[in-house]
């Protein structure tokens, strides 16, 4: 049985010995996949059949329902009132079991082969940070994907903590129709979104990579030896046009050909990016992608604060994209993709209940974290600058010493930027700490999400008379630090966020 029977369209329970299979439609996408890990097994085949055309066909035989049939054959999955298993493995048996009161999050993912053949990936996790707290059911018919997500997260609802009587029951196990109230809507993607595309420096690597992939192919297939003499006058005529504009026009065709690629890759990850809200349980939830769709449900309990990220070429344009921190198998899931700053910081302050946090000043870190940030500076610039000068083929003329120089001087303008951005605040619910970054970033941790602290100091620290103060937390990163406070602020932020945990450790004078 591939599908089970359904109720007024809604999910019906298993029993304890009811099993079905996935979509038959699993033999041709599992091996799509998998491609990359069968390339060896096709390179092996292939070697094989250069002196043995038998050999080949009877190999083929043998390995293609090995790699399709059997692994449809192997696994089946049940969904009762208590727990969702997947059992698969033909040598190695294994049983992934979801407890239907632990589940957190229900994710539905549809590759172009999914979506071709009209199925989906149900990721089901249990709040935990490993992958054993994830039960991937892969190739479900999409419109049994949809009720059974709608089933489980039913489910979670009422056993969510804090979360009481927000949904009725049938005899089923089910949730009602239209007992639960119409999500409210965040966000919303905008096609004016796409402005933000190409100030991301993925589309020039990608631009340059294929580049730089492009030669040594060239180069391994000799083509610069077979063409030299017709590369050598296509050289001279460009030389004729002028070496400043032949430079300039290279630089605009990179950067328009990663402009392309970075508006493609926005395209394709977040078109329909669509970020909304149950009010009955506070739940997040996210659907966005053009090829492969991907729909996320992210538990607000899960939540323990936010990341704001201003990139350093989206800042003129005034952009920035949002991720929330959290526990479970995804500790920093996407709230916002690049997006107007104004919006972002509005989801965000949407997600932390209406709290400034993401608008609120900074107490800068005292005269000796600039110390420290300038003094790397220099010394940052004036090796560059040292390295420039003696990688001068002859002599050694005023401008390379102006560009020496004026590699120590933008070195220093990044540093008074690093620290710039480098900042603290305690609000009443939660710690705001910004690493001194180019690139402004501000991590929004809540205090009751604080598991410990943790100080250290390097030599060079101890000399300007600061250390480094580690929060610590089961979300996100796990840790966060702030850099280069003094011992008296670090141990008043430590006091004000943690009394219980710090104060037995700290003197009073």
């Amino acid at each position: 049985m591939t599908r089970p029977d359904r109720i007024d369209g809604d999910w019906r329970d298993d029993h304890e010995h009811e099993w079905h299979r996935l979509s038959p439609w699993m033999i041709a996408v599992k091996p799509v996949e998998q491609l990359p890990q069968l390339i060896p097994l096709f390179l092996a085949i292939a070697f094989a059949g250069r002196g043995a055309p038998d050999l080949t066909l009877i190999i083929t035989l043998v390995a293609l329902p090995l790699v399709t049939v059997v692994p449809w054959l192997a696994t089946r999955y049940q969904v009762t009132a208590e727990h969702v298993r997947l059992r698969h493995g033909v040598l190695t048996r294994t049983t992934a079991t979801a407890r239907r009161d632990r589940i957190r999050s229900v994710d539905l993912t549809a590759s172009p082969p999914h979506r071709i053949l009209g199925l989906q990936k149900v990721r089901i996790g249990t709040g935990g940070d490993r992958k054993s707290s994830v039960v991937e059911l892969n190739s479900i018919p999409a419109v049994d994907a949809e009720r059974l997500r709608r089933h489980l997260m039913a489910t979670a609802v009422r056993t969510s903590p804090g979360v009481t009587g927000s949904v009725e029951d049938t005899d089923s196990g089910a949730a009602r129709p239209g007992s639960v109230a119409a999500p409210d809507v965040l966000a919303r993607f905008r096609p004016a979104w796409l402005r933000f595309a190409p100030f991301s420096l993925a589309g020039l690597a990608t631009v340059a990579a294929l580049v730089g992939l492009g030669f040594q192919a060239g180069y391994e297939a000799g083509l610069f030896e077979r063409g030299a003499t017709a590369a050598e006058h296509a050289a001279d005529r460009i030389l004729d046009i002028g070496v400043p504009i032949v430079v300039s026009a290279g630089i605009v065709v990179v950067v328009a050909a990663g402009a392309l690629v970075s508006v493609a890759a926005y395209l394709l990850a977040f078109w329909g990016f669509t970020l909304t809200r149950t009010p009955d349980d506070d739940r997040l939830h996210l659907r966005r992608g053009l090829l492969t769709t991907i729909a996320t449900s992210l538990d607000a309990h899960r939540v323990r604060g936010v990341h704001l990220h201003e990139p350093i070429l989206m800042r003129p344009v005034r952009g920035a994209r949002l991720n929330a921190i959290a526990t479970g198998s995804s500790k920093k899931p996407l709230l916002m993709p690049p997006a107007p700053a104004a919006e972002v910081i509005g989801v965000g302050q949407l997600v932390t209940h209406e709290g400034d946090e993401l608008t609120v000043g900074l107490r800068r870190h005292g005269h000796g974290a600039l110390t420290r940030r300038l003094t790397r500076a220099l010394w940052s610039g004036a090796v560059l600058a040292v390295a420039l000068v003696a990688a001068v083929a002859g002599p050694l003329t005023w401008p390379w010493l102006i560009l020496g120089a004026a590699v120590i001087v933008g070195a220093v303008v990044l540093g008074v930027v690093r620290y710039r951005n480098l900042g603290v605040r305690v609000t009443d619910r939660a710690v705001v700490i910004a690493p001194p970054r180019v690139a402004r970033h501000r991590y929004v941790v809540d205090r009751d999400g604080v598991v410990g602290w943790a100080t250290s100091a390097s030599f060079f620290q101890r000399r300007r008379g600061v250390e480094t103060l580690t929060l610590a937390t089961a979300a996100g990163d796990e840790a966060y630090a702030a850099v280069d406070l003094t011992p008296e602020d670090a141990t008043g932020l430590m006091c004000t966020v943690s009394p219980d945990l710090v104060g037995p450790f700290v003197e009073r004078n």
